[in-house]
């Protein structure tokens, strides 16, 4: 005998979960990281809903986001430091990027630099 529920807790259940804060269904930036010195530029963004998700990673000299690849990163928010490079060489470009606030230095392919952090997520909806 199949059992159904009553019309008014489908009703509830349809306005408890249409009352739910939208940031339940978003996702977006949760930190970028921006360097360039002369005429390079290096990017790194860290996207997903609460914890890193995906990475995405531009460079001049590569001209295109790079091919996926699985990274190593050590993310705290709570004391704005993180620590991201690439797992494994793979022929791609090497880099380590390490922040503490809102600075941080990007080490890519032998060059030393400078860059910038925005640690506040944006969100969008999915």
């Amino acid at each position: 005998m199949e059992r159904r529920l009553p019309s008014t807790s489908k009703f509830l259940l349809l306005a408890f979960l249409c009352c739910l804060p939208s940031s339940i269904n978003a996702s977006g930036s949760l930190f970028y990281f921006e360097a360039s010195q002369g005429a390079f530029h290096f990017s790194l963004e860290m996207t997903g809903r609460q914890d890193v998700g995906a990475i995405q990673v531009s460079s001049s000299d590569f001209k295109v986001y790079m091919p996926h690849r699985t990274y190593y990163v050590e993310f705290n928010r709570a004391q704005t430091r993180a620590y991201i490079r690439p797992r494994k060489r793979e022929g791609l470009p090497w880099f380590e990027v390490d922040v503490v606030g809102k600075k941080g230095v990007l080490l890519y392919e032998g060059r030393r630099m400078q860059g910038t952090a925005n640690w506040t997520p944006e969100e969008w909806d999915n």
